[in-house]
């Protein structure tokens, strides 16, 4: 007799999703201590859908978009097409001058304001 009657499988080790699931961490782990340019770059490869189309609707609401270090793009000086002080989509970063919120009168800035304006070099 090889196994007794009870029993009628061999128990395996590990699950193959978890065994897939452990591999997975621990490989995510490997590359975040290793390195983190390899981390930077998987995120903008992972985001390239997203972020052609934040690039595109920057540039269609008048920003102009720059690549950054970092991979992040940044579109400034948009006319419209943002939220509040900015939006972030995908690794693109949407945002508007001053004088597009502001009317270009930087008293109107209540942080400006706060700050001081004569401090920050804004004349009168």
């Amino acid at each position: 007799m090889t196994h007794y009657p009870n029993q009628t499988k061999p128990l395996k080790p590990l699950d193959t999703a978890a065994r897939r699931i452990g591999t997975l961490a621990a490989l995510t782990i490997a590359v975040v201590v290793a390195s983190p340019q390899l981390v930077t770059v998987s995120r903008a490869v992972a985001n390239l859908p997203v972020s052609a189309v934040a690039v595109a609707w920057g540039r269609t609401h008048g920003g102009t978009c720059n690549v950054q270090d970092d991979l992040t793009v940044t579109c400034e000086s948009m006319h419209s097409g943002y939220a509040n002080a900015g939006t972030t989509v995908g690794n693109v970063w949407l945002y508007g001058a001053e004088s597009a919120r502001t009317g270009g009168y930087y008293n109107r800035n209540v942080f400006e304001r706060w700050a001081g304006l004569h401090d920050g070099g804004y004349l009168p």
